[in-house]
C-alpha cells in the first residue's frame, strides 16, 4: 500500500511537474526580490559599486568609473558590473532596489538555469535544486543575490560556464559558450574568473576531450574569449592607457593573493569550511555529507557490477572540480573573504539534488531509475512483491520526507535571517526622506556631521553615507564636517545628527534647518 500510494504520488508530481516548477520560481523570486530595498547599503563594496554606476550615469562615462567624482583606483573591477547597477538605475530609478536589482535578478536566473539542468537527470532533482537555491542563507544574506556588487553577476557567468563545460563532449559549440562566459566573467570579478579556466582545462584534459578539438574550433573557442576583452581594454585604454591594468595586475592579483596581510583578511585555511560548509546553522554540511555519500554508492555499485559507467565518472569529476577548485584554490592563497566561495554552492546543489532525486525515483525490480524511466504513459509502474515492497515504501516515504523537511527547514531560517530580519539604517532613511532630486538644495556641496563606522573618522563620508546622498539629492560630497560647512562660500547643506547640533548650536544659528526629524537635521547656508 505504501509502495502503490508513493508512485501514485510520483506520477502526480511529474504528471504536473511544470506547475511545480513554476511555483519554485516565484518562491525563490520571492527569497530575491522581497525586501530588497529594505536592508541598509553596507559601506564597501556595495555602496563603492553603487557610486561608481551612479557617477558613469552623471559623467556619461561608461568604461572610467569614479568615486566622488575622481578616477577610483581602489575598486579595481571592469565594467560589466556597473553596467547592471546603471541598468537598475535606468529601470526603477536612483533607489536602493535600482542598486540591487540586477543582482537578484542574476541569482535568480542562476537558480531558474540549474533547475532545468537538472531536470536532464530527473523532474525530483529540479526542484530539489530550486529548494536549494532558495535555502542558500550565506549568499542570500551576505554580498551576493540581495547585494548591489558584482557577485551575483559573476555566479550567473561562472555557473552557466560550468553547465557549458559539461555539455562540450555532446558538442563542441558549447566550448565557445564557455569561453563567452568566462571572458564576460572576468569583465565582472577580474582575476577570479581564472578558476573557471582552471576547471575547464582539467575537465577537458580528464575527459582527454582536449585532444579531440580541432584547430579551427580552438580558434573560435579564442575569439570568444579574446574578443570581448580586447573591446573593453581598447575603450578603457583610450581614457587612462595601461594604469588600469597595471593596478589590477599590482593591488588586485599579487597584493590579495600574495603573502602580505593585504587589508587584514587573512585567515587560516580552514577558514570556508569553517565558516561555511561546516556550520551548522547552514544547509551546506548536510549537502556535503549527501555528495559524498551519492559518490561512495556509485562507486560501490560500478565495482559490484564490474562496470564503469564512462558517462558518470566524467561528469561527477566535473562536478568534484567545480567545488574543489575553488574551495581549495580560494583556502590557498592569504587573503580570505566569505563570498570567494560561494562558487562552490551550487555544484553541491546540483550533485546532492540529482543524487536524492535518484533516489526518489521508482523502483523498477529492486533497481531505482530516473525519474523519466520511472513511469510510462500511465503513469503506471512495475512493483515487487512481499515485505519488499512494503519496505520500499517505508523507505522511501522517509527519505522524501527528510529531503522536503531539510529543505523547508532551512527555507525558513532563510525566511527569518534573510527576509524578516531585514532592517534599515537610521542616518541612510533620513537622507532619503530629507530630500529630492528636484528639491532646491539639491546638486550642492554636502558636508556631514554624523558618527561614523570609525569614530575618529567624523566629520568625513562612509561610502555608503555618500552613496545615499548621490542618489538622494545629487549631492557632492566634502569631507571637513561644521568647520567645512561654516568656511563654504558656495551653497551647501550639512547633514548633522541631534548631539553634534545642540554642541555647534550657537555657531549654526544662522543656518536654515531644511529638514529634521528626533535624530538628525538637514541645515542649509
Amino acid at each position: 500500500m505504501l509502495k502503490r500510494a508513493y508512485e501514485t504520488a510520483i506520477a502526480f508530481f511529474e504528471k504536473y511537474f511544470w506547475f511545480f516548477f513554476a511555483a519554485a520560481c516565484l518562491t525563490l523570486a520571492f527569497y530575491c526580490f522581497r525586501c530588497l530595498d529594505v536592508q541598509y547599503v553596507d559601506s564597501w563594496d556595495e555602496a563603492r559599486h553603487g557610486v561608481n554606476a551612479y557617477e558613469m550615469i552623471q559623467n556619461g562615462d561608461y568604461i572610467r568609473h569614479t568615486y566622488n567624482y575622481e578616477v577610483d583606483n581602489w575598486n579595481l573591477k571592469p565594467s560589466v558590473s556597473y553596467w547592471g547597477i546603471v541598468l537598475g538605475f535606468r529601470l526603477f530609478g536612483y533607489s536602493v532596489f535600482g542598486l540591487r536589482f540586477t543582482s537578484a535578478l542574476a541569482y535568480l536566473l542562476t537558480g531558474i538555469g540549474c533547475g532545468l539542468f537538472a531536470r536532464r537527470y530527473s523532474k525530483e532533482a529540479a526542484i530539489l535544486v530550486m529548494g536549494f537555491f532558495c535555502a542558500n542563507t550565506r549568499p542570500l544574506s551576505a554580498h551576493l543575490a540581495r547585494s548591489g556588487d558584482a557577485d551575483a553577476l559573476y555566479l550567473m557567468f561562472f555557473t552557466f560556464a560550468m553547465l557549458a563545460m559539461l555539455r562540450i563532449q555532446r558538442n563542441h559549440k558549447n566550448l565557445y559558450t564557455c569561453g563567452l562566459l568566462f571572458s564576460l566573467a572576468f569583465l565582472t570579478k577580474s582575476w577570479h574568473a581564472g578558476m573557471i579556466a582552471v576547471i575547464g582545462g582539467m575537465y577537458l584534459l580528464f575527459t582527454k576531450e582536449l585532444f579531440s578539438i580541432k584547430l579551427r574550433e580552438w580558434g573560435c573557442f579564442l575569439l570568444s574569449v579574446f574578443a570581448p576583452l580586447l573591446v573593453w581594454f581598447g575603450w578603457r585604454y583610450t581614457r587612462d592607457g595601461f594604469v588600469f591594468l597595471q593596478q589590477m595586475i599590482q593591488v588586485d592579483l599579487l597584493a590579495r593573493t600574495g603573502g602580505s596581510n593585504y587589508e587584514g583578511h587573512e585567515f587560516p585555511f580552514s577558514f570556508y569550511y569553517d565558516t561555511v560548509f561546516g556550520h551548522e546553522a547552514y544547509i551546506y554540511r548536510w549537502l556535503l555529507l549527501i555528495c559524498i555519500l551519492g559518490i561512495g554508492v556509485e562507486l560501490i555499485v560500478m565495482l559490484r557490477n564490474r562496470a564503469w559507467k564512462k558517462q558518470a565518472l566524467q561528469e561527477g569529476a566535473g562536478y568534484l572540480l567545480w567545488f574543489l577548485v575553488p574551495f581549495l584554490g580560494f583556502s590557498c592563497i592569504r587573503t580570505k573573504l566569505i563570498w570567494y566561495c560561494y562558487p562552490c554552492t551550487v555544484p553541491l546543489f546540483l550533485g546532492a539534488a540529482i543524487f536524492l532525486g535518484y533516489i526518489l525515483g521508482a523502483f523498477t525490480d529492486g533497481e531505482p531509475v530516473t525519474g523519466e524511466q520511472a513511469s510510462d504513459a500511465g503513469g503506471k509502474r512495475k512493483g515487487l512483491s512481499g515485505w519488499r515492497r512494503e519496505l520500499f515504501g517505508v523507505c522511501r516515504w522517509g527519505i522524501a520526507f527528510l529531503c522536503v523537511f531539510m529543505t523547508v527547514y532551512y527555507m525558513r531560517g532563510t525566511y527569518l535571517e534573510v527576509i524578516r530580519g531585514a532592517h534599515g539604517d537610521g542616518f541612510q532613511l533620513f537622507v532619503q526622506e530629507s530630500v529630492e532630486r528636484d528639491s532646491p538644495c539639491a546638486g550642492r556641496k554636502a558636508y556631514i556631521m554624523v558618527p561614523t563606522e570609525n569614530p575618529e573618522n567624523l566629520g568625513t563620508w562612509d561610502q555608503n553615507m555618500l552613496f545615499m546622498a548621490e542618489i538622494s539629492g545629487d549631492f557632492h560630497c566634502a569631507d571637513g564636517g561644521v568647520e567645512g560647512f561654516l568656511t563654504e562660500r558656495d551653497s551647501a547643506v550639512l547633514y548633522v545628527d541631534q548631539g553634534q547640533y545642540e554642541q555647534y548650536e550657537q555657531r549654526l544659528v544662522k543656518a536654515d534647518i531644511l529638514y529634521r526629524n528626533e535624530g538628525y537635521l538637514l541645515l542649509g547656508n
